[in-house]
């Protein structure tokens, strides 16, 4: 009776955590199930082994169905995608610096180490001249720069010339944008670092209306981009198991984890005594690869820097 008690407790969750992950998030309880669901999931092929060992097939067979399914969802993040031959390589390094107090040099040694544009985010006057006294510019002389008290600062910076600013009008989220010229590419690349706000602990309200607004700035960069590639870096405050952030995921945009296979990768909570339980922050392309991604800890933030490297078509 046992195992037919722990076998249905643990169909159940595998259940509720499958099915969060298709539902809209209307408040934090749903929004909690979402973040929850990989460990959810989990519980379905234990099912499978507790219901069989109490010879309930049906339920054993119900067990199998969903493990089966989540199996569905979740083998694509980690089934690589194949670049064109004749690209060239961008390395991408996204991070949310922490209202500013990630250590700059830090960031600078991690950036002229990994990448070829940064994009940061919560980059503020103090981190915009911290990363300057640490010589960013020398390696990325090219940068557009929105530096601004609290949370709301983002920054390009990149090592190929930037060609132009791109505009996006009448959006809500906050987000700059530039495009840059690399050697061999027919088509300029547009860069892009952004920030939603986060679901919690303040009202979910304002999370959801700009993850729900966002399609249209990400349709009008398609626009403006035509067939040059679109690299975009930032705090999504979204995971991968959010319907919401998944729905982003249309009209050519993929997330860079998914195309190179490489799963979820946790960046939040960083610098703590346990590793990052969520991966909050991401990189989207379009018109373009990633072949892998990582993270990297850096003193100061809470957050993990996301690495890419993404390979940007010649044509």
């Amino acid at each position: 009776m046992i195992s037919i008690c722990l076998g249905a407790l643990l169909l159940a969750a595998a259940t509720v955590g499958f099915a969060v992950r298709f539902a809209p998030i209307p408040g934090h309880r749903t929004l909690y199930l979402v973040i929850a669901s990989p460990l959810l999931m989990v519980a379905a092929p234990v099912a499978i082994v507790v219901l069989s060992s109490g010879r309930r097939w049906v339920l054993a067979a119900l067990a199998s169905c969903l493990t089966l399914a989540v199996i569905v969802v979740q083998l694509p993040w980690y089934v690589g995608s194949e670049p064109d031959p004749a690209s060239v390589q961008v390395r991408v390094m996204t991070l949310n610096m922490r209202f500013g107090n990630a250590d700059p040099l830090a960031v600078a040694h991690v950036a002229e180490a990994n990448a070829d544009v940064v994009m940061v985010q919560e980059f503020t006057p103090a981190a915009a001249k911290g990363l300057a006294d640490a010589a960013m510019g020398r390696t990325f002389p090219y940068h557009v720069l929105d530096a601004l008290p609290g949370t709301e600062g983002l920054g390009v910076y990149s090592r190929y010339p930037i060609t132009d600013l791109t505009h996006i009008q009448d959006h809500q989220v906050a987000l700059v944008s530039a495009r840059v010229r690399l050697d061999r590419v027919a088509h300029d690349t547009t860069l892009v670092s952004l920030h939603l706000p986060a679901p919690w602990p303040q009202p979910i309200e304002g999370w959801r209306n700009d993850i729900a607004q966002f399609p249209s700035a990400l349709d009008e960069l398609a626009a403006q981009a035509s067939a040059g590639s679109i690299l975009i870096g930032g705090d999504f405050n979204s995971t991968i198991d959010m319907q919401p952030f998944r729905q982003l995921l249309t009209n050519g945009y993929r997330d860079a984890a998914e195309q190179a296979g490489s799963g979820n990768n946790l960046t939040y909570p960083s610098n703590r005594r346990f590793p990052p339980l969520i991966g909050i922050d991401h990189v989207l392309t379009r018109n373009a690869t990633a072949v892998s991604t990582s993270t990297v800890e850096v003193p100061g933030t809470d957050h993990r820097a996301l690495l890419a490297s993404v390979m940007v078509p010649e044509l």
